[in-house]
């Protein structure tokens, strides 16, 4: 990607230290462990981990559409609807070994770093901007990287894209508790509004945005 003032660029470089971080981690873990995702090891989310860049790459290698239909609020509502979809596939691939992140990282860097933020990929929910597309990959390994036993800390400006991404969709669905939410700690929001983590009052009512 092209220049650091670009919006782009800066998520993307949040995403790949991300990564880094889970795959310094990954190694470590004892994969039979269970996560926080109710009927997941770690080994189940590690090969749905690995999956997200070569994802990535495969829609980076399909020619672009000639527009985006889709916005970034769009695409992170529709993501429960695939949930029976993703958790047989994580399932799979971890029966099958595919469990190398850290190679998966690997071979989708070149063809990330060389492309234009401003295109658009076709996703499994269809055509979005690949930087929105990029905030999702920001959200999904961060919280999965908490979700993992033990922990893995995110990036802090991975987290923070992810958390103000989440803020932004809460603030479309219920505006007058957008500055309760922002003024959680960063980690307790993107938990509370992925339905890790329970909240009191209306901001606990409005929450999970997504899971």
């Amino acid at each position: 990607m092209h220049t650091s003032t670009d919006p782009g660029h800066d998520v993307c470089q949040a995403l790949v230290r991300q990564w880094a971080v889970l795959a310094a981690a990954i190694p470590r873990l004892d994969l039979t462990a269970p996560t926080r995702l109710p009927g997941w090891t770690n080994r189940e989310l590690v090969a749905h981990l690995a999956a997200q860049p070569a994802l990535l790459a495969r829609f980076l290698a399909d020619d672009p559409p000639r527009r985006a239909e889709m916005s970034l609020a769009d695409n992170l509502a529709g993501t429960a609807a695939l949930a029976a979809r993703i958790d047989i596939a994580a399932r799979h691939a971890a029966d099958a070994g595919r469990l190398d992140f850290a190679g998966s990282v690997e071979r989708v860097l070149p063809a990330l770093w060389d492309a234009d933020p401003t295109r658009a990929v076709v996703t499994l929910q269809g055509p979005i901007d690949l930087a929105d597309y990029l905030v999702t990959r920001c959200i999904e390994a961060v919280v999965h990287g908490l979700d993992l036993v033990p922990p893995v800390a995110p990036d802090p400006a991975a987290a923070a894209i992810a958390a103000g991404a989440l803020l932004r969709l809460l603030s479309r669905r219920a505006p007058h508790l957008a500055a309760a939410a922002a003024a959680l700690d960063q980690v307790i929001w993107l938990e509370a509004a992925t339905g890790r983590r329970d909240l009191t009052g209306p901001l606990g009512r409005a929450v999970p945005l997504l899971t």
